[in-house]
């Protein structure tokens, strides 16, 4: 019966591991894209008003 709860143990380090992987992985992912595009819609206040200019 030991045997058997060390499998179990064994299984459930296994999956706490890859869902840690997993989640290392994705934020790597997700904080080294370039979130830095050009936006769609462009507004500048000047002095000679308001202009809004849509790519």
């Amino acid at each position: 019966m030991a045997n058997l709860n060390t499998n179990s143990n064994g299984f459930l380090y296994f999956l706490v591991g890859a869902l840690l992987v997993g989640v290392i992985g994705f934020g790597v992912y997700y904080f080294t894209q370039d979130h830095s595009a050009e936006a769609d819609l462009e507004i500048s206040v000047g002095e000679d008003g308001i202009k809004v200019d849509g790519n």
